[in-house]
C-alpha cells in the first residue's frame, strides 16, 4: 500500500491491468484515498513503480521507488549445491519429505518463456558460502552456478529534473510535455559532488524553515577483492542515459529483472564498461572488484584494486556532467575499495 496518487509498476509480466496503476485500465486514486495494489513476483530481480498521473512532472519530483525481489537461492544451506538446490526449486530429483512442488516459483523453460530460473547448462559445482562481510552469500537471481553473486548492492534511480517546466507549472498555465527539457541530471535525486555526500540533504525555505529531501546518497563502497551489485533504474522522461565505470569492469547479469540466460540455459551475461538505459528500463550490473591480479597472467602481482583507491562511475555524455549553466557535476558518483565494510552492505554503511 503505498500513500501517493496511481502506482504503475514495471517488469511484472504476470501484471493485471487492474492492479497496473493506469488510470485509463485500472483505477484512479482520489486525493486523501488510499488502494491496495497485489502482485504475486515469483522471479527475482528488480523491479520499480511510478505514479502515474501526470506521471511526466511527478516522475521528476521524485514519485517513483524500487522493489527488490530477492531470490530464494539466498537461502541455500552453507555447503549447499546451488545446481542441486535449483532443482528442488523447478521440482527435479526433490528429497523425501520435499515432494510438493511450489507452483509460483517452478520453472520449465520448454513450457515458460517467461522463466527466470532455468538451470545452467552445466553444474559448476559451487556451493552457498560467505560474502565478504561474513554474511551468507547472496545473489542477484536464482542462478545455480553463483554467477550472479555480490557482497554489497546500492540502488541507483537516472533521471533528470527540468525546473522551468514547473515553475511554469506552478505559476502559470501549464506546459505541454514535448517541452520538458531536463537541464539536472541526477542519481537518487542528486548530482556530483551531493552524490557522494552522507545522510539527507536539507535547504532552507523562505520562511526560514529546513526541510529535508534526496535522503540516499550515491556512494558505493565495495570490501577489497568484492562485488557491487548496482540496481540501475531510468525513469527519465526525455532521456537516454549513460553510466561508464572505468578502471573496475561492470558485468552485467539481468535485464527488465530477467536472468540473462537462454533457455537451453547457456549464460548471456557480458562484460563491459559501460551501459545505456532508456526510460522505463532496469539493468542489474556487478561492479566486478574480486582483484585477479594481472588476469592470471603468471608471474604477476600486480594487485588491480587495492583498499583506498577511488574510482568513479559517471556518465560520458557531456552535457549531463553539469548542473544547468554550471560546467561541473551531474551524473557522477564515487566507488571506494574498503579495507573493510561494516554497518551493512548498502547506503550508510561506513568503508574502513
Amino acid at each position: 500500500e503505498m500513500c501517493i496518487r496511481d502506482s504503475h509498476f514495471h517488469g511484472y509480466p504476470n501484471a493485471s491491468s487492474f492492479y497496473d496503476g493506469v488510470p485509463d485500465a485500472s483505477v484512479a486514486i482520489n486525493i486523501g484515498a488510499s488502494f491496495t495494489y497485489y502482485y504475486l513476483a515469483p522471479d527475482a530481480g528488480t523491479y520499480f513503480w511510478h505514479c502515474h498521473i501526470t506521471p511526466p512532472e511527478h516522475l521528476q519530483m521524485g514519485m517513483v521507488g524500487q522493489l527488490h525481489v530477492r531470490p530464494r537461492q539466498d537461502r541455500v544451506p552453507q555447503g549447499g549445491n546451488l545446481y542441486t538446490y535449483l532443482g528442488y526449486q523447478n521440482g527435479i530429483s526433490e528429497p523425501a519429505g520435499h515432494t510438493v512442488v511450489d507452483l509460483r516459483t517452478v520453472c520449465t523453460p520448454g513450457a515458460d518463456i517467461l522463466c527466470s530460473a532455468s538451470t545452467p547448462a552445466v553444474n559448476t559445482g559451487a556451493i552457498q558460502g560467505l560474502d565478504k562481510l561474513g554474511n551468507p552469500q547472496r545473489y542477484t537471481y536464482n542462478d545455480g552456478d553463483g554467477s550472479t553473486a555480490y557482497d554489497v548492492e546500492y540502488p541507483i534511480q537516472m533521471h533528470g529534473f527540468d525546473p522551468n517546466f514547473h515553475f511554469v507549472g506552478m505559476t502559470f498555465n501549464p506546459e505541454m510535455f514535448a517541452d520538458m527539457k531536463d537541464k539536472y541530471f541526477l542519481l537518487n535525486g542528486r548530482s556530483y559532488p551531493d552524490t557522494v555526500a552522507a545522510g539527507p540533504l536539507a535547504t532552507v525555505s523562505s520562511d526560514g524553515t529546513s526541510h529535508y529531501s534526496q535522503p540516499m546518497p550515491a556512494i558505493i563502497n565495495i570490501p577489497v577483492g568484492g562485488r557491487a551489485l548496482l540496481r540501475l533504474v531510468n525513469l527519465s522522461v526525455t532521456e537516454y542515459h549513460t553510466l561508464a565505470s572505468l578502471g573496475i569492469r561492470m558485468k552485467e547479469v539481468g535485464f527488465n529483472a530477467k536472468l540473462l540466460r537462454d533457455q537451453a540455459g547457456i549464460n548471456t551475461e557480458f562484460y563491459t564498461n559501460s551501459i545505456t538505459l532508456g526510460g522505463g528500463e532496469s539493468l542489474d550490473v556487478v561492479l566486478d572488484a574480486s582483484d585477479a591480479g594481472c588476469g592470471g597472467i603468471a608471474g604477476c602481482s600486480t594487485t588491480l584494486f587495492p583498499a583506498g583507491s577511488v574510482f568513479y562511475l559517471y556518465t560520458p555524455q557531456l552535457d549531463h556532467l553539469s548542473n544547468d549553466a554550471e560546467n561541473f557535476g551531474g551524473m557522477m558518483t564515487e566507488v571506494h575499495i574498503c579495507n573493510s565494510v561494516t554497518g551493512g552492505n548498502t547506503y550508510g554503511n561506513a568503508c574502513n
